[in-house]
């Protein structure tokens, strides 16, 4: 297996994906899209990068900071990979309606979208803290 194939369970990695790659779980909020979209454009740092399953790109968190950076054209984005299957990570509902790990899977591999605010992850040990990463445009 080579080394981009293997994952150790309770690691994260930090690397930069094209956008290409990732497959959105749930829709977006346009009011919350506007304000992501607005921070960039005046700061041009992303300040957290968004939270992505390793193995099939599935985001886990961000999808608004994804969505704003498909709209502002830029073709690659701070992720950090995690092991979603991992013990560390927990999915739960926003609302009352179960929601499981492979739900969100096969949501992000599908052509649909769950509504906005569906899932609620926490991921437990560290994490990248103070990461900022400027952005390529002006």
């Amino acid at each position: 297996m080579s080394e981009e194939n293997r994952f150790p369970k309770k690691s994260i990695r930090l690397k930069e994906l094209d956008i290409s790659q990732l497959n959105p779980h749930e829709e977006t909020i346009e009011e919350n899209l506007e304000t992501v979209l607005n921070s960039l454009k005046e700061e041009k740092i992303l300040k957290d990068p968004i939270i992505v399953d390793f193995n099939t790109k599935v985001i886990l968190d961000g999808h608004h900071r994804y969505k704003a950076f498909q709209q502002l054209d830029q073709r690659k984005i701070l992720c950090i990979l995690v092991d979603y299957f991992s013990e560390n990570i927990e999915v739960e509902p926003w609302g009352t309606k179960e929601i499981t790990k492979q739900d969100v899977i096969d949501k992000g591999l599908s052509d649909e979208l769950f509504p906005p605010k569906t899932s609620k992850h926490t991921i437990k040990g560290k994490m990248p803290g103070d990461v900022a990463y400027s952005l390529p445009f002006s």
